[in-house]
């Protein structure tokens, strides 16, 4: 006998999610809804502001948010040499339009701790539109906290640090700016993208979940600076996950308010924030609410002063055992915290280096030659081969292409010796 219930099944699953929605959509939205879950899911991509060069037609720019680009998923766009150079960073749609709503929020030079960060895709795209803020990223998995730090160098992110640490030993009590936290949750909203998020759905994973996202949240609010902002974000349809959660929130913490956004048509509003949606709007199934702390900020980081700082670029360098890294800033109250990669690695403390300066380093320097090379060398560089030139040059140089570096190489002659890592060469088109 076949003891499976319906609600096991892929089909009863979608029909649970369907039944999910209907508490904050009106009818129309929840046949749009409908329609979508059986489309498949589109690709999004932010611009990397640093760099202004043309993309594939095939990416579509959105018509209110000109960071933000839409392309078919067959097309290949992770093999682009420009992917390779961080000319862009890959994030799904939704996922990339909550920075769009907080990035006239903040005040200028803002500090923030995003929490649970990893891949790093909420602090990665309002960091392309907020040059001037200062990112701590920080996740539990020790593994997907690197994965954060790789993304950093590639898109030659200066102000993103790094640290993989139990969010609830961060002890830095009403310090920050903003506060993100996409808290872990049932995923729900991630069913085309992930096939095995809807395989592992169930009502029991998402009650499980509950007491974590409620205790996250109040660490989120004891970092909160007054007068600071809280974004809280799921990738979850349900309102247990969502809106349930902020109302409890709030009833906890009467100095906390919500913030409403001019949202787009294309969102659907709930009791509390905000739902993208499949069908709805063009992109995964997200949730967002921001809220902010009364009051006025008293207290803000300390900037750390050494009696031998180094600085290159305007970059303080600083050193942890794992090498030494070129960042924005560093304070007071950081100083002694297990980073990663807090900024971008500055020198090569491999055994066997070539060059003495790190790849991430070539995203940086100004004091080293720049030498702009075709699309043609530029693939030919990125899988490890020698650059052919047709003028002589000598000495150590920085490979771009359309302006955007590539990474290091050793002119001799009429050749160019690639000092690209074994590691990070790739096959690209």
């Amino acid at each position: 006998m076949n003891n499976v219930t319906k609600s096991e099944t892929p089909i009863g699953k979608i029909s649970l999610l369907i039944d999910q929605v209907k508490e904050y959509c009106t009818e129309k939205q929840v046949e749009l809804f409908c329609q979508g879950a059986i489309q498949k899911p589109v690709g999004g991509l932010i611009r990397n502001t640093k760099y202004k060069i043309p993309f594939e037609e095939s990416a579509i720019q959105d018509e209110k948010d000109p960071l933000l680009f839409r392309f078919d998923k067959e097309d290949r766009f992770g093999k682009y040499v420009e992917h390779f150079m961080g000319a862009y960073y890959m994030l799904d749609p939704s996922s990339a339009s909550i920075s769009y709503f907080l990035k006239d929020l903040l005040p200028p030079h803002f500090i923030c701790m995003d929490l649970c960060s990893a891949p790093g895709g909420k602090s990665i795209s309002l960091a392309m539109r907020r040059d001037d803020g200062i990112f701590l990223c920080n996740d539990i998995s020790f593994s997907r906290a690197n994965e954060i730090g790789k993304n950093a160098q590639r898109l030659g992110l200066d102000n993103l640090l790094t640290m993989s640490l139990d969010s609830q030993k961060i002890e830095l009590p009403g310090l920050f700016d903003l506060v993100l936290l996409d808290t872990p949750c049932s995923g729900s909203g991630m069913f085309r993208k992930e096939p095995k998020m809807l395989e592992d759905y169930s009502i029991e994973k998402m009650m499980r979940l509950l007491p974590l996202q409620e205790s996250l949240l109040e660490k989120a609010y004891d970092l909160t600076a007054s007068g600071g902002y809280l974004c809280y974000s799921t990738c979850s349809l349900s309102v247990q996950e969502d809106e349930a959660q902020i109302d409890k929130f709030l009833k906890k913490h009467p100095d906390m308010f919500e913030i409403k956004v001019d949202k787009f048509d294309t969102m659907v509003e709930g009791e509390y924030g905000y739902h993208f949606l499949p069908g709805i709007f063009s992109g995964e199934g997200i949730y967002f609410c921001l809220l902010r702390k009364k009051g006025t900020k008293k207290r803000n980081f300390t900037p750390l002063i050494e009696k031998k700082e180094t600085r290159v670029d305007g970059r303080r360098v600083f050193q942890i055992k794992k090498g030494t890294y070129l960042v924005r800033e560093m304070f007071q109250e950081w100083k002694d915290l297990p980073f990663l990669a807090p900024g971008l690695k500055y020198l090569d403390d491999s055994p066997y280096q070539k060059c003495k300066y790190d790849h991430a380093a070539s995203k940086l320097l100004s004091s080293v030659p720049k030498l702009p090379v075709t699309r043609e060398q530029a693939i030919s560089y990125a899988s490890g081969n020698e650059v052919i030139l047709k003028e002589k040059q000598d000495g150590l140089i920085i490979l771009t292409y359309q302006g955007v570096p590539l990474g290091f190489g050793k002119a001799v002659q009429n050749r160019v010796k690639n000092y690209l890592p074994k590691g990070l060469r790739e096959m690209v088109i």
